[in-house]
C-alpha cells in the first residue's frame, strides 16, 4: 500500500503501511494467561536454537574428557582465548530491529542484511586471532607448556573455519525468531546436534574399531556440523520453498522505499546498539578469561578442567534462560515498536517471574547431583569429586548468572545499551575479579572459593540490572522508537512522494511540509 501524502492544511496524518510480514494486534488487551502462553512458546523456539550450539560444545567437552585429561585441559586453554575474542559477533541485536520494525509495519527483511554486512567486518580479525592463539596464551596467560599450546592452538584453528557458518545461523534464527517462525529452529537444531554426537562418538572415539581419529577429529567434526546446520536450513527455506516467501522480505516494496533497504543509516543504527552490547559481554568473556587465569595460576590444571566444565552446565541452564531473555526481549521490542506500554510492562513482569521460579528448580538440580553431572564431561575420579565438593557455589551461582541474563536483556532492547555497558563493567571488574582474589586470598585456595567468589559477583551485577530496570520509563522509550522508525523521511523519499502527487494531478507537494527538518532550514514554524 502506498502512504497517504499530507499536503499543507490537510487532515490526515502521514504513516508508511509498508510492511513485509504483517505484524500482530498488540493493541488488543490480553489476560495474563493467555501472555504467558504467547511467551512460553517463543521461549521454546529460542530454546531449541540456543540449546544447538551449547549442546555441540558440552558434546565435545565429554567427548575430550574420555579421550584424555590432556585434551580437555587444552580445549579449556582454547576457549579462554576464543571466548575472550569471538564474543564480538556474538552480539543478539539483530532481532531487536527485526521485533521494532514488525511491530510498527516496516519492512524487516533489510536487517538481516545489515547484521550480516556489520558482523562479517569484525568476523575477519577474530578468525586472525583464533589462528594465532599459541601466541596469545604464551602473552597473556603465561602458559608455557608447549604441549598444551600445541593442542590448544590446533584446536582453535580448526573452530576458526566454522566462524561464517556459526555467524550466518545465529543472525539467521534470530531473523526467523523475532518474525515468530519457529520451523527453521525446530528442523536445524535438533538434527545438529544429533549429527555432532553421531560423527563424534564415530570419529573421535571410535565404535567398533572403527574410527577412533582422537583429538583432531573433535573441532573438525564441529566445523563440518556448522556448516551443515546452516545449509540445511538455507536448501529448505530458501531454495526450496522460494525467495518471495514472506519471511525473507521478497514481497519488499519496490518502489524506492527507503525503509526497505539496506542503507548506511541502518549500519550505524545497528552499530550504536550492537557495539556497547558487545563490549558488555566482552567485560563478561574478559572477566570469565582472567578468573580462568587465576583458577590455572592458583589451582592445578584439573581445577581449570573443572571450572571450564561447570561453565558447561551453567551455559546448558542459560539455553532455557537465555532463551526466556531473548522472548521476554521480542515481545517488549513489539510493544515498544507499537506503543503499546501495558503490553511492554506485562511481559517485563511475567518474564522477571517465570525466570525466578524457573531458575529456583534448577540450581536444585545442580545442588542435588553435582556427581552425575561431573561424571557427564569426565570419568576421571578428581573431577567428579570436586564437583561434588563444589555443589553450594555452584548451585548458587547457576542462579545469579541466569538471573543476569534475563535481567540484561530488557534494557538492552528498550536502547539503553550504554547502561548495561556500566553496569557489566562494575560488575566484572569491581565486583566479580575482586570477590574471587579475597575469597582465594582469605578463604582457601580451592574450586569451592573460586565459585564462591564469581556467584558473590554475579549477585552484586544482579542487583545493578534490577535498579535499572525499575529506572526505566517504557512511556518515553515507546516514543523514541516510534520518531526513529516513522519520523525520519530521506530526500529520496520526498523526491519520490513529490513525483507521486504530479502524476496522480494533486495540489503541488510540499516537501517542506513533511520534512521537519527541511522546514527548520526554511525558517518556516514547526507544525503539531
Amino acid at each position: 500500500r502506498r502512504p497517504q501524502l499530507r499536503h499543507r492544511g490537510s487532515q490526515s496524518v502521514t504513516m508508511s503501511a509498508l510492511s513485509v510480514v504483517s505484524a500482530p494486534d498488540l493493541h488488543k488487551p490480553k489476560g495474563y494467561v493467555a501472555e504467558t502462553k504467547e511467551l512460553l512458546k517463543l521461549t521454546f523456539a529460542f530454546f531449541v536454537s540456543a540449546t544447538s550450539w551449547v549442546l555441540i560444545k558440552s558434546t565435545d567437552t565429554a567427548l575430550l574428557g574420555h579421550v584424555g585429561t590432556r585434551y580437555l585441559d587444552a580445549s579449556a586453554y582454547s576457549d579462554l582465548w576464543t571466548s575472550s575474542t569471538g564474543v564480538f559477533n556474538q552480539g543478539s541485536v539483530v532481532g531487536v530491529f527485526v521485533s521494532r520494525a514488525r511491530g510498527a509495519g516496516k519492512p524487516v527483511a533489510p536487517w538481516l542484511w545489515v547484521a550480516y554486512l556489520s558482523l562479517g567486518l569484525l568476523s575477519v580479525p577474530i578468525a586472525v586471532s583464533w589462528f594465532m592463539t599459541s601466541r596469545a596464551l604464551r602473552f597473556f596467560f603465561g602458559l608455557q607448556n608447549a604441549v598444551l599450546l600445541k593442542d590448544a592452538g590446533l584446536y582453535a584453528s580448526i573452530l576458526a573455519l566454522a566462524i561464517p557458518a556459526k555467524l550466518g545461523w545465529s543472525q539467521l534464527g534470530q531473523f526467523f525468531a523475532a518474525q515468530e517462525i519457529t520451523a527453521p529452529s525446530f528442523v536445524a537444531s535438533p538434527l545438529a546436534v544429533a549429527v555432532n554426537l553421531t560423527l563424534g562418538i564415530y570419529f573421535v572415539l571410535g565404535y567398533r574399531g572403527y574410527g577412533g581419529y582422537g583429538f583432531v577429529a573433535c573441532p573438525s567434526v564441529t566445523t563440518v556440523v556448522e556448516y551443515f546446520q546452516l545449509l540445511l536450513v538455507f536448501v529448505v527455506y530458501r531454495v526450496l520453498r522460494g525467495t518471495t516467501h514472506p519471511e525473507w522480505g521478497g514481497a519488499a516494496p519496490k518502489d524506492g522505499e527507503d525503509s526497505a533497504k539496506v542503507t548506511w543509516s541502518k549500519v550505524k543504527a545497528f552499530y550504536a546498539l550492537y557495539l556497547p552490547t558487545a563490549l558488555s559481554l566482552a567485560s563478561d568473556f574478559w572477566r570469565f578469561a582472567v578468573v580462568g587465569a587465576i583458577c590455572g595460576s592458583q589451582l592445578s590444571a584439573d581445577d581449570l578442567g573443572v571450572f571450564q566444565a561447570a561453565y558447561r552446565v551453567i551455559y546448558l541452564c542459560m539455553a532455557f534462560t537465555g532463551a526466556l531473555g531473548q522472548a521476554v526481549g521480542t515481545k517488549v521490542s513489539y510493544g515498544l515498536g507499537a506503543g503499546d506500554v501495558p503490553a511492554v510492562e506485562r511481559d517485563v513482569f511475567l518474564g522477571l517471574l517465570i525466570t525466578v521460579a524457573s531458575l529456583a528448580l534448577l540450581s536444585l538440580v545442580v545442588y542435588a547431583i553435582p556427581a552425575t553431572l561431573g561424571s557427564v564431561f569426565s570419568s576421571d575420579a578428581t573431577i567428579i569429586d570436586a564437583f561434588a565438593r563444589a555443589r553450594t557455589p555452584l548451585a548458587a551461582l547457576v542462579f545469579f548468572v541466569n538471573l543476569a541474563v534475563v535481567l540484561e536483556r530488557i534494557p538492552v532492547v528498550a536502547g539503553r545499551t550504554k547502561s548495561v555497558l556500566v553496569c557489566a563493567t562494575i560488575g566484572s571488574w569491581l565486583g566479580q575479579v575482586p570477590a574471587v582474589i579475597l575469597c582465594l586470598t582469605l578463604w582457601q585456595k580451592s574450586i569451592e572459593a573460586l565459585f564462591t567468589g564469581v556467584a558473590v559477583g554475579y549477585l552484586f551485577l544482579c542487583l545493578m540490572y534490577a535498579a535499572l530496570v525499575a529506572s526505566l520509563d517504557f512511556k518515553q522509550i515507546a516514543k523514541e522508537i516510534t520518531d526513529d522508525l516513522n519520523h525520519v523521511v530521506t530526500d529520496k523519499q520526498h523526491l519520490l512522494d513529490a513525483t507521486t502527487a504530479a502524476a496522480a494531478g494533486t495540489q503541488k507537494y510540499d516537501a517542506a511540509a513533511t520534512n521537519p527538518l527541511l522546514a527548520k532550514q526554511q525558517g518556516r514554524p514547526e507544525e503539531p
